[in-house]
């Protein structure tokens, strides 16, 4: 049996209408391409009519839209990514050519990943989260529940020590081949 909708299709009109530009500029406002906003907009009404044409819903309309805008905008910026770095790994391919850099790169990825294993816990996960999920210090902030600042002062400690160890590691690296 089909279920019975909870919105009618002139209701979501309505709906779509008020609110279509108002997603289509805060997802510009954040990344200032047209392309991602149209996108935002017709998955953020797509995900909305599927919940209120199945689910009855008790969270202001809003709040709701701009929930799924900001998950939204996320996923597609991270598709966004994924799709820029494999546009790019051809040409990181063709530019390791010989074993030697190839092994040289290893080496630094290695050093690299043990500086950030070597950051205290609070450290090494504002900075996986700045670095790897690309959220805003704001972002980072308002999910870890601490300010802006800290944020800004652990971002800023873990960058030191990665320039400092590298410094050092480069350094050594360059006397050893001379």
């Amino acid at each position: 049996m089909p279920k019975q909708a909870l919105i009618s299709n002139s209701e979501f009109e309505y709906i779509y209408e008020k609110w279509n530009k108002r997603v289509y500029h805060y997802a510009l406002s954040k990344t200032s391409s047209t392309y991602i906003s149209e996108e935002v907009v017709q998955r953020v009404f797509i995900k909305l009519w599927d919940n209120l044409y199945t689910k009855k819903v008790t969270v202001e309309l809003e709040s709701q839209l701009f929930c799924i805008a900001r998950t939204t905008l996320l996923d597609i910026l991270k598709e966004e990514r994924k799709r820029q770095i494999i546009l790019e790994e051809p040409y990181l391919q063709e530019s390791v050519q010989t074993p030697s850099e190839l092994y040289r790169l290893k080496e630094i990825s290695a050093h690299y990943e043990r500086v950030v294993d070597g950051m205290p816990p609070s450290r090494k996960k504002i900075f996986l989260l700045s670095r790897f999920d690309n959220l805003s210090y704001k972002e980072i902030a308002s999910r870890l529940a601490i300010s802006p600042k800290t944020v800004e002062n652990h971002i800023s400690l873990a960058l030191k020590a990665l320039k400092k160890v590298f410094f050092l590691f480069l350094s050594a690296l360059l006397l050893f081949l001379k």
